[in-house]
């Protein structure tokens, strides 16, 4: 087991630091550049925190789908890496604009679930408020 701090823990002490000490510093026209950069990597910082939260089961979770996919034939077999999963998805991706998804395709719906899916995982990571609103 690993001593504490944890590195969430870390992540979420940096998060504090720029939201109620530097942040409040940088006020005015001249500090908005600066402003918006540590906005950003604040959100940064709760992105990673989230993805340490939720561990490697959305990965394995999308992995597991994109075999699916290559056990339909839409895609090459997949493998373990994150490479091949990116690879996979960049497949995926032009055998969509191909058509070979189109409304009416035998593959369209399974394509749409694994779409709705990952793009749900993704959300849950940068901006998990979309989920809660049930905004699409």
């Amino acid at each position: 087991m690993r001593e504490q701090p944890t590195g969430e823990m870390l992540l979420q002490a940096a998060r504090d630091v720029l939201k109620n000490k530097v942040l409040p510093l940088l006020q005015g026209e001249a500090a908005a550049d600066a402003r918006r950069e540590v906005l950003m990597v604040m959100n940064a910082v709760s992105i990673a925190q989230r993805e340490m939260q939720m561990g490697g089961e959305p990965d394995e979770e999308e992995r597991v789908s994109l075999e699916a996919l290559a056990a339909r034939s839409m895609i090459a077999p997949v493998g373990e890496s994150a490479l091949n999963i990116a690879q996979a998805n960049r497949e995926l991706s032009e055998r969509i604009r191909q058509g070979v998804a189109d409304p009416g395709t035998p593959a369209h719906t399974a394509v749409l679930a694994y779409l709705r899916a990952v793009g749900k995982s993704r959300l849950q990571a940068s901006n998990p408020k979309m989920l809660k609103a049930g905004k699409p």
